[in-house]
């Protein structure tokens, strides 16, 4: 009996020097990664350095002291994103791996149907992953329409109940009683306005498996529904403006084509303007990591601390105001190092009780 104990303490120290010795080489190593190896595609082609790949990109520019506009919203002094190019693979890059959420490519930049799958794919150490812009196809299961409609929900079904409707009713009622009519729009429509996102940023935590994308869009999206502008300029004047806190001439482009929930979108804009709160939705990227796809948006926004250089200085005081983190706790690949180095720690195991077995006989 003692000799068996030591023989298992013996193993099982043994057994913890090896899988110590794995755990601090290199094949663990931690930390924060950015993507590397970037290509982009569309539908699936990989497009070379003298193509268009249907791309848009908005960085700083380095060859000139930084800009700032304080006549966005909120009034704060942002640095304008002003060196702004179409299909120029190296800049998007650039945008892509720099330090800066801000700095961002977008895909599918030819109008607001999005009828192409446009993206990069890269790696994340020994990861892979794909992000690509959200066609009509991706709504078609209903997957991403109950999810996308239950972030709504979540994050705004307290404003929603605030306001009534028809007598006994308010707008939350209202959603729930028309959720499967409108999922059914989405799953056959899509939302075409959210599928061309606008990428900042994406990262794998090595150490805790958190994989996260930073969407850049407007900070505050109440202007895209409801016309909150009070004056408008006409000629060298401001003058009041008749179309205040009616439908916004933004409005059409950023519907979803289901009279009921536009409605709502609408009334909610306006109800969160009125209020001085924020209504914030991201647009929706498609993301593939090691083969396994999710979509990426959010309904809460940071300040990018920038702002978009060609934005419409009479219209537009959101554009680019805005960072939408998306986050995930995925699964890692193991590096062939461990996974080599696991299989020689489960030889010297199974050689060890071999030999405790040819002893004991």
């Amino acid at each position: 009996m003692v000799l068996n104990i030591k023989r298992k303490l013996l193993i099982g120290a043994s057994l913890a020097a090896s899988i110590s010795a794995i755990a601090s080489s290199p094949a663990f190593a931690s930390g924060l990664t950015r993507t590397t190896d970037i290509q982009f595609f569309t539908n699936d082609t990989q497009h070379q350095s003298t193509d268009k790949p249907n791309i848009g990109t908005w960085t700083f520019d380095g060859t000139k002291p930084a800009e700032y506009d304080s006549s966005g919203i909120g009034g704060v002094n942002r640095q304008k994103l002003n060196d702004i190019t179409k299909n120029n693979i190296n800049k998007a890059i650039s945008a892509l791996t720099d330090n800066s959420s801000a700095t961002n490519v977008e895909l599918f930049t030819n109008g607001e149907i999005v009828v192409d799958h446009v993206g990069f794919t890269g790696k994340l150490g020994k990861n892979t992953i794909k992000v690509e812009s959200v066609t009509k196809a991706d709504w078609a299961d209903g997957k991403l329409a109950n999810s996308w409609l239950t972030g709504f929900r979540n994050t705004y079904g307290s404003l929603m109940s605030s306001i009534p409707t028809t007598p006994g009713s308010n707008m939350l009622k209202d959603f729930n009683n028309n959720y499967s009519a409108i999922i059914g729009h989405l799953n056959t429509n899509g939302f075409n306005t959210a599928g061309d996102p606008n990428i900042g940023d994406v990262t794998y935590d090595e150490t805790t498996g958190k994989l996260q994308v930073d969407l850049v869009g407007h900070l505050d999206i109440a202007g895209k529904y409801v016309d909150t502008r009070q004056k408008v300029k006409q000629g060298n004047n401001m003058v009041n403006n008749s179309n205040y806190l009616k439908t916004s001439p933004d409005f059409a482009r950023n519907s979803t084509g289901n009279q009921i929930f536009d409605a709502m979108l609408f009334n909610l804009a306006k109800t969160a303007f009125l209020t001085n709160t924020k209504f914030q939705m991201s647009e929706i990227a498609k993301i593939t990591f090691n083969g396994e796809t999710d979509y990426a948006f959010n309904f809460v926004a940071t300040d990018s601390g920038a702002i978009a250089g060609d934005r419409n200085l009479t219209t537009d005081t959101t554009s680019h105001t805005g960072i939408y983190s998306w986050n995930k706790t995925v699964k890692d690949v193991p590096e062939p190092s461990a996974l080599a180095g696991l299989m020689v720690l489960g030889g010297m195991v199974t050689i060890k009780l071999q030999k405790m077995k040819m002893t004991k006989a």
